[in-house]
């Protein structure tokens, strides 16, 4: 009897945590087939990092040592997915059972010069290009003594542009005294549309993130609309009142949507490159073969079934989806509907600011400080072990 195909598109925490979640018997019941667009997995939680010059190639896994052995690795672009075929820059792929985590793209929300001007961390290699970039404008203070090399917006006041802001002062003040710049020059603004930064956390522990981030001497402008980013900075609304920021580096960390080939698919009806889906995982457009195709992480759009909000796209949402499917891609194999349908639980959620310090909830009590930042090395060395072995905490950049 032909074995059945199933083709998984994208090395990100979903499909990572499906594969590493399977009974080994699976495999022999399958053919599987990963497609991604170059040879390693990265952790993205950590890129941020990256960007800031604080971490490396640690960050980074070959896909080769990772994935188990009975699933064959396809190094190509996924550019459109179709009724039972995906085509991709090289050629194309059918499959019986499609498992979608491409992950994500920037999203400028329509902004003027966003897109233009300003840089994203949105994968391992444009996190690297920021790191280049940021070293380069040291350089050219050096080279000019212009000030304006000196100075870094970061727009977004979430996970990803506060922790960003709060390792990138780390490094810079570093690397100045490196190059005997004076590090009063250096200025890091970090802007946030809303009336806190960090809105996830209560008003008490959004404060204590600010004070932090004043000590590490970041400007931190909450309640500031973004209007129109520059060559030379943005343009915000604050206090009702437009200021220009200037800077000669934006980074852009305040949206996020699904990757660019959900909206380039006419097969789905998507909506900011995201696919609504059900409880278990499928499409909720009614498709010929929607019960063969599951959507996981960013590039699926879930609805919690008590706030009719959607999930926010973390890394634990992607995981757990991954080992729900892992635990009932048996019962799909034999066309059947699992039984119980996924149920999110969110886990502890810790925001590191710098080395040394974090704060977060954890068991429903809100924590910060060092012991902070240990739990969530901890809690990130937790998917390296996973994914690599014990050898991955000792893992060189």
């Amino acid at each position: 009897m032909k074995k059945p195909k199933i083709l998984l598109l994208g090395a990100g925490y979903g499909c990572l945590s499906f594969l590493k979640e399977l009974k080994k018997d699976i495999f022999k019941a399958a053919q599987f087939t990963l497609i991604n667009n170059n040879t390693y997995h990265y952790h993205t939680i950590v890129l941020h990092e990256v960007g800031a010059g604080a971490k490396n190639k640690s960050t980074q896994y070959d896909l080769k040592n990772i994935l188990p052995k009975e699933v064959e690795l396809i190094i190509d672009e996924v550019t459109e997915i179709k009724q039972n075929c995906v085509i991709t820059k090289n050629k194309s792929f059918d499959y019986d059972y499609l498992i979608i985590g491409l992950g994500f793209q920037s999203d400028s929300f329509g902004i003027k010069g966003i897109e233009q001007y300003s840089l994203s961390i949105t994968s391992f290699l444009s996190a690297q290009n920021i790191s280049n970039h940021i070293q380069n404008k040291l350089k050219f203070y050096l080279e000019n003594k212009d000030n304006n090399e000196l100075k870094f917006i970061v727009c977004g006041g979430g996970f990803t542009g506060i922790e960003f802001s709060a390792s990138l002062a780390q490094e810079l003040h570093k690397e100045a005294k490196k190059l005997n710049i004076d590090t009063s020059l250096i200025e890091i603004s970090c802007i946030e549309a809303m009336p806190h930064i960090l809105p996830m956390f209560d008003e008490n522990m959004s404060k204590m993130a600010v004070q932090r981030l004043q000590n590490l001497g970041i400007k931190v402008w909450e309640n500031s609309k973004i209007l129109e980013c520059q060559k030379d900075g943005v343009i915000i609304q604050n206090e009702d009142k437009e200021k220009k920021i200037t800077a000669h580096t934006i980074i852009w960390s305040a949206g996020v949507k699904g990757n660019s080939v959900i909206e380039n698919s006419n097969y789905f009806e998507s909506k900011r490159s995201k696919i609504e889906i059900d409880a278990f995982l499928h499409p909720i457009q009614e498709l010929p073969n929607k019960n063969k195709i599951f959507i996981l992480g960013d590039c699926g759009a879930l609805q919690d079934p008590n706030t009719k909000r959607f999930f926010p796209p973390t890394a634990q949402l992607a995981t757990q989806e991954g080992k729900y499917l892992a635990k009932n891609i048996n019962v799909s194999l034999l066309g059947n509907q699992p039984k119980n349908p996924f149920v999110f639980k969110s886990g502890d959620s810790i925001c590191s600011l710098g080395k040394g310090y974090g704060l977060g909830t954890v068991n429903g009590r809100n924590i910060s400080g060092f012991k902070a930042y240990i739990l969530k090395r901890i809690i990130e060395n937790l998917w390296n072990i996973k994914i690599s072995g014990l050898s991955s905490i000792f893992k060189k950049d």
